[in-house]
Formats: structure tokens, sequence, C-alpha cells
């Protein structure tokens, strides 16, 4: 028989050993993203079009799926703000007329979707949305704001604004795999997307390529399916993704251009809208343990006809963090 100091002390390692071999298995199952895309991260040093965005995301692992052709399933909150200038904000609102290409608009939202990993490397994604268009986005007081706390030039044109209006929206997302599951460090995907509402209608065609140092889709941060994957994984593999996405897109409404799909005031300015248009977005996500850090770049086709640049240029970074 084994002396009693001797049975707590092996009690106590068998239990600590254990206590570790989980916390080296379990897995992360929440993720909290913070997303920044802004014009000037081309360096051009100009408010212009599209010129920025801040995004505050909230992903959690759901629990096991009962159906067979899902792998997991990522439950996806986020709340944003994107803001429009036209093609010339300085100097005054007199100089601003001259030049008025596009609307000024915030779009200041939030959401709600899902994110499903199939067995055949295919991803599916879905959100529903309700926000608000015109001046109760706070568009303007978050950019004049920002720019008079940085001593940057003062913004005009906002007082011709978009009116506003509550928007409901809807978006599918649906990426289909081409390539072998068993390929490694490459992956093509057809692209289909779809958003139905009154703030956005469109939908879109077109690849996505990623290559590097890639994991399984649904333990790839890419698409934050690394919740749930074992802690010991994500401890032992970095994760580092270069991804080129081409898109074209038919728009049939967008508010930030059109106005208020439901108002006959729809303000000061709107321009007409470009029926098609292409969307090409290029950058790399890198994860390590619980960190991923992403960074993007987008050209994007003239939104209205009336646009004075013929395309957009403008970044994003992206910061996450993963818990239990």
């Amino acid at each position: 028989m084994l002396p009693k100091n001797l049975l707590a002390v092996l009690l106590l390692f068998l239990f600590q050993t254990k206590v570790s071999a989980q916390k080296e298995t379990a897995g992360v199952s929440k993720e909290l993203s913070v997303i920044t895309e802004n014009d000037n991260y081309n360096f051009t040093e100009h408010d212009r079009y599209y010129t920025n965005g801040l995004f505050i995301r909230y992903n959690w692992l759901q629990k096991a799926n009962t159906q067979s052709n899902n792998v997991k399933t990522i439950n996806r909150f986020e709340a944003g703000q994107m803001i429009y200038n036209s093609w010339f904000n300085r100097h005054s609102n007199a100089e601003v007329l001259t030049t008025l290409d596009r609307p000024y608009a915030g779009w200041l939202y939030a959401s709600f979707g899902k994110t499903k990993f199939k067995n055949s490397n295919d991803v599916l994604l879905y959100d529903a949305t309700v926000g608000i268009l015109g001046p109760g986005a706070l568009g303007k007081e978050v950019q004049t704001g920002y720019h008079k706390l940085m001593r940057l030039y003062n913004v005009y044109g906002w007082g011709f604004q978009l009116k506003n209006e509550m928007g409901v929206n809807t978006s599918l997302q649906y990426y289909h795999s081409l390539l072998n599951k068993d390929v490694q460090n490459v992956s093509l995907h057809l692209a289909g997307k779809a958003s139905l509402g009154n703030t956005f209608t469109n939908a879109s065609a077109g690849f996505l390529l990623k290559f590097g140092k890639l994991r399984k889709e649904a333990e790839s941060a890419f698409w934050s399916g690394n919740l749930g994957t074992a802690g010991n994984v994500l401890t032992n593999k970095c994760e580092s993704i270069f991804f080129l996405e081409s898109l074209l897109t038919a728009q049939a409404y967008n508010a930030t251009v059109q106005g208020g799909l439901f108002r006959q005031d729809k303000g000061y300015y709107v321009a007409p809208l470009h029926p098609l248009i292409y969307v090409i977005k290029g950058g790399a996500v890198f994860s390590w343990k619980q960190t991923a850090f992403s960074i993007v770049y987008t050209v994007k086709q003239r939104e209205a006809r009336s646009m004075i640049d013929k395309a957009e240029f403008y970044g994003a970074f992206g910061l996450s963090f993963r818990f239990r």
C-alpha cells in the first residue's frame, strides 16, 4: 500500500496532467474582431466616395449540428458604420457643388448572420440587417469630429446629404469549392452573392483564390472557422493566407447613391446607378494561437454613372481575438 502523502501527490499529478491536456485540446469558441476601412489607407490623402468604414464583429460557435452535411456553424453579430462623400469636400460648399458627383451619405447598421461549413469544402454565409441611412447614421458627426480631433482640414458638403430612411436587408453568399478537398495550400471557389432590401439590392458572381499556409476551410481564420478547432492545432500551426477575389456585380438598387427607396424627397442630390460593376479584392490574413490580423485592398468600379473617377480604391485592416 502507498503512503498517504505519496498517494496524494500522485493524484494531484494526474489531475494536473488531465487539466493540462484539456487546456491543450480545448478549442476557443468566441471571437471579437474590429475592422477599419478607409480610402486614405492607399496614401492618397483625400476623402472620396466610400471614405470610411468601422465594424465590430462578434462570432461564436454554435452547438453541435445534427445536419450531416454541415461540419460546423458559426453565429455572427456585427455593428458598423459606412460613410460616403462626393469627389471633393474641401474649401467651401460652393466648391463642393461644382463637382458634386455622388451623394453624401452615412449608413449605420446592425446584423445577425451565420456561416455554415459543408463537408464538400463549400461555405455558406447569410445575414439579416437593419439600419438607418441619412443624418441618423451620424456620418457627418463622425467624419467632421475625427477631422477636428486629428487637426485635419474642414469637411464641407454634408448639408447636401441624403434624407433619413430605415433599411431592412438580407444577404446570401455561397462559395463552391472547385478543387479536391485533399489539395493543400491552395483553394479555388466559385463565388455567388446576392442582397435584397430597400438599401442594397444586387447580385454578384466571380471566384475566390486562396494560397499560402492554409488550414481546412472549417478551421480557417479566413472564415473564423478556427472557432471550435482543437487548441493544440491553433498553438502549433500558424496560418498565412493570401487571397484574390474578383466579382462582377449587377446593381438593382443602392440607396447610398439613389436615396431612400420609399422616399419621394430623397435629398438635395442623387445620382444615376451604374448597373454593372466589377469589384476586386486582394490581401492577406495571418493567424496564430488566439489572434488574427488581416489587410485587404479593394478596387471597385464607380457605383454611379456621374462619378468623376472611373474606380475607387480603399484599404482595410482587421484585428481579431479568440477566447473561450
